[in-house]
């Protein structure tokens, strides 16, 4: 049986793991916000559009929601935290594309 500091490790490099998932995505995610500010240069439409931003936001809320209602306390995801984390990317995705 593995002692307590093998478990840590194991469990410290399964969160390695999904921290790089998790990076993977995010730069996957600005790839296609980038293409998007593209299209909407093209359309002549604003780069920043709140009515989407809120919606983005809600969908990262219902998420969390959805968690709970699967009755798994184990992966609690708080809608304040998901919110915080979609304005977050929101924000920075944003700042970039007025960068460029």
């Amino acid at each position: 049986m593995p002692s307590g500091d093998e478990k840590l490790e194991e469990m410290r490099k399964r969160i390695d793991e999904i921290d790089d998932t998790i990076a993977d995505l995010l730069s996957k995610r600005m790839y296609y916000a980038n293409k998007s500010k593209a299209e909407k240069l093209r359309m002549k439409m604003p780069i920043v559009d709140e009515q989407r931003q809120n919606e983005v936001i809600e969908k990262w809320r219902k998420r969390a929601r959805k968690n709970r209602n699967r009755g798994s306390s184990e992966y609690n995801l708080s809608e304040e935290m998901m919110s915080k984390i979609a304005e977050l990317i929101i924000e920075y995705t944003v700042k970039k594309e007025m960068e460029e």
